[in-house]
């Protein structure tokens, strides 16, 4: 398990198919739903969120336009 996974696995997240809160984990403790994408969808956003900090300090324009346009997919907003 890399140490994002190991971040995302710590955290409480809610079930989107249930709401149940719980820890990340691959399925749901009430509904059994496969969170296994939810999950790493999470990890993935958490990734790019460090590297838009690490590319907006170093200066980095076509990394932050890149890194913004990926959240904004991933998030769906």
């Amino acid at each position: 398990m890399t140490d994002d996974a190991a971040a995302t696995s710590d955290r409480e997240i809610c079930c989107p198919v249930c709401r149940a809160r719980q820890s990340a984990r691959p399925t749901c403790r009430r509904c059994a739903a496969d969170l296994t994408l939810y999950v790493r969808a999470l990890e993935s956003g958490g990734v790019a969120r460090e590297r838009l900090v690490q590319a907006t300090t170093a200066g980095d324009q076509a990394a932050v336009l890149r890194l913004r346009r990926y959240l904004v997919w991933l998030e769906g907003a």
